[in-house]
């Protein structure tokens, strides 16, 4: 069986907080790291990271917080909504999955499932953010049709100011 055909997507729910935290964990120092200072990355922790989304998932606040499994296993986990400060409409907050399910099926997963709920949310168009030296990030995102605006950003991320750069789609019905 085709490692994207063991991939299901699913919301979160409140006893995931364990596994998002791992997966937030290790997806970001596989991603980060050369892109953010050491520092940050070295002071990431499983047990404080849980505890963050014990309060993330309990608030009730992102309905729109969705799981890839592998196996039964969260690998994976995408956050979408009403775009915070610019427009088009929608956004694609976060997406992260562990670097051992990269290639799976996992990321194009968990996007696809985004995008479906930001079109039933009736946004036309979203936008997400990436730092501009995370390559195999923009690639992913392009490969998915989602392209650079050029807008720049700066976001606060862990205590520093990030530089970001916008990406956009149109969301098809």
């Amino acid at each position: 069986m085709a490692a994207a055909s063991r991939v299901q997507v699913r919301r979160a729910r409140a006893e995931d907080a364990a596994a998002l935290a791992r997966v937030h964990v290790t997806a970001w120092l596989g991603a980060y790291r050369g892109l953010l200072p050491d520092a940050v990355l070295d002071a990431l922790d499983v047990t404080t990271m849980e505890r963050r989304w014990d309060g993330l998932l309990a608030d009730g606040l992102r309905p729109h917080q969705l799981v890839a499994e592998l196996d039964g296993r969260v690998v994976g986990f995408v956050n979408a909504g009403p775009a915070f400060e610019s427009v088009p409409d929608g956004e694609v907050y976060a997406i992260y999955v562990e670097p051992d399910a990269w290639g799976t099926g996992a990321g194009p997963a968990l996007l696809a499932a985004a995008e479906d709920e930001l079109r039933v949310l009736g946004h036309h168009e979203a936008v997400l953010w990436v730092l501009p030296t995370n390559a195999r990030a923009r690639r992913f995102y392009e490969r998915s049709g989602w392209a650079s605006t050029g807008l720049h950003a700066v976001h606060p991320v862990m205590g520093l100011d990030v530089d970001v750069v916008q990406h956009a789609k149109v969301l098809d019905p």
